[in-house]
């Protein structure tokens, strides 16, 4: 029987510059607009200012120091891979490099994934279609879009990890599910799920067992332990299943034995154009791939769960532990349907898999390409009024990160490399302090603050300690110890409505 008929011996070095072209265009468009965004003031404290925070804090020798939310990140999430950028960001201090090295991680995704669909489908061109696909989908975009996230790095280890599996390397498995681990503490219930997934399967009971104790205990033990010992507190994220119980325990019954309660919360029109969303650009091939879908079920029922604006959308980041397995089935998928018909049917498979892949996906960006404006999201291109102001003004604060600086949630990325940074505004989880050294508003901009909130923070300012360093177009930048005392007291007694 003849099998599958393999391109000729020059293709696979077509196919490697094609694929790393792909690669590099992704990496530079992505970077472009990171910076695009950053340079317009419409990045975000939430989370581009916190992250470079704790690096530019651990660089500095204060190990993942924070304190737009915790004082520690540990007290926030468990990222411990933020650590291993420092050398990185050490060379290029600025939150560009950030932008660049999460770019670079989305793009490297792209290489175990043609290896593992050139391994199921022995066709190098159809591999190649899943890595234009992967690289064009557009929750990736909105995932590079949306400031920065250590946990992108999860997406390229998670695939490498399930290729080794199906090549049967289980120790090199083993080391790309560590990763994961080292980026946030959700991701143990995904190590747990290729444990099962390594049991049922390819029987590998130790290997499997293995996996599904040390995922589930490093998820527990990070969630309700690590995180609440450094916080002081519970984990803040677990306040949007409080809908499903007053504690873990009666969420978990609920979401066990009282499937009234939840069942219309997951099963909306919002959350079906989000599974739509997710898999219309792989032609809903994933659904054939359902087994190897199932991975991301603990994420995904926890996006679908929680009452969280961003967190059911392709918009955020929340859809990056979700995927890497979307890819993943969509090739399992497509290698079964192949396996149902004669050998002799393969070139047309392939031929209307490429076909079906492309369509999906074009149709896709035509409805959801990242460079469009979303109404939960900040906007990508719209420039401020008074940018050139706020250039102005950013040259006037001191460099000193010793010195404490309140600000709002547009402005923190461009402060960040500092030791104690607070944002004022919406959204906050902390309360900024009253006595900072340095306070930067613009008051014309009040797309995360509305003016009364502003006049009710610096009214709380000692008037005889602090003093106006810049006072333009709106924009003032507020010392304690330095400036004009007289702008000050002149600014709060003689206050116009944020009127400049």
């Amino acid at each position: 029987m003849q099998t599958v008929s393999q391109p000729p011996a020059t293709t696979p070095k077509i196919i490697l510059i094609a694929l790393v072209l792909m690669m590099v265009l992704f990496v530079a468009v992505m970077s472009w607009l990171g910076f695009t965004r950053h340079d317009l003031f419409n990045s975000t404290g939430f989370d581009l200012a916190i992250n470079e925070q704790i690096v530019w804090n651990t660089m500095n020798g204060r190990f993942f120091a924070s304190s737009v939310e915790v004082d520690n990140s540990f007290a926030d999430h468990f990222r411990p891979l933020l650590g291993a950028l420092v050398p990185f960001y050490a060379l290029f201090q600025t939150p560009k490099t950030l932008l660049v090295m999460q770019a670079l991680a989305l793009a490297s995704a792209a290489i175990p994934l043609y290896l593992l669909a050139q391994h199921k489908l022995q066709n190098r061109w159809l591999a190649l279609t899943f890595a234009a696909v992967y690289l064009a989908y557009p929750a990736l975009g909105y995932i590079a879009r949306f400031d920065f996230h250590i946990e992108v790095f999860a997406i390229p280890a998670f695939i490498a990890a399930f290729y080794m599996l199906e090549t049967g390397r289980w120790t090199a498995a083993s080391w790309f599910l560590i990763i994961p681990l080292l980026t946030k503490e959700n991701m143990g219930f995904l190590a747990a799920a290729f444990g099962v997934y390594a049991i049922i399967r390819f029987k590998k009971y130790k290997w499997g067992t293995a996996w599904l104790v040390a995922g589930l205990l490093f998820t527990f033990l990070t969630i309700f332990w690590l995180i609440p010992a450094v916080r002081g507190e519970s984990a803040d994220a677990i306040s949007r299943y409080a809908w499903m119980g007053e504690d873990p325990f009666e969420m978990l019954r609920n979401l066990l034995f009282n499937p009234a309660l939840w069942f219309a919360h997951v099963f909306t029109r919002a959350n079906l154009i989000y599974a739509v969303q997710l898999t219309l650009p792989l032609a809903f091939l994933p659904f054939v791939g359902w087994r190897e879908l199932l991975l991301a079920t603990p994420i995904l029922g926890m996006n679908l769960l929680a009452e969280h604006f961003c967190q059911s959308t392709i918009y955020c980041h929340y859809a990056v532990p979700i995927l890497p397995f979307v890819f993943i089935a969509a090739v399992m998928g497509l290698a079964r349907l192949q396996s149902w018909f004669a050998s002799q049917q393969a070139p047309s498979i392939h031929s209307g898999a490429i076909g079906a892949l492309v369509l999906g996906s074009v149709i896709s960006l035509w409805l959801w390409q990242p460079f469009q404006e979303v109404p939960i999201l900040p906007s990508a291109f719209e420039p401020i009024g008074n940018a050139e102001v706020v250039k102005q003004a950013l040259q006037a604060v001191p460099a000193d990160g010793s010195l404490s600086l309140v600000t709002t949630n547009d402005y923190a990325p461009h402060l960040a490399q500092r030791e104690e940074l607070y944002i004022i505004g919406i959204p906050t989880q902390r309360v900024a302090p009253i006595d900072p050294d340095l306070v930067f508003l613009n008051l014309y901009d009040q797309q995360y603050i509305v003016c009364d909130q502003f006049r009710d923070y610096v009214t709380q300012l000692d008037k005889e300690s602090y003093g106006v360093i810049f006072r333009t177009g709106g924009l003032i930048v507020m010392q304690k110890g330095s400036g004009s005392p007289e702008q000050f007291i002149d600014f709060v007694d003689n206050w116009n409505n944020c009127a400049g």
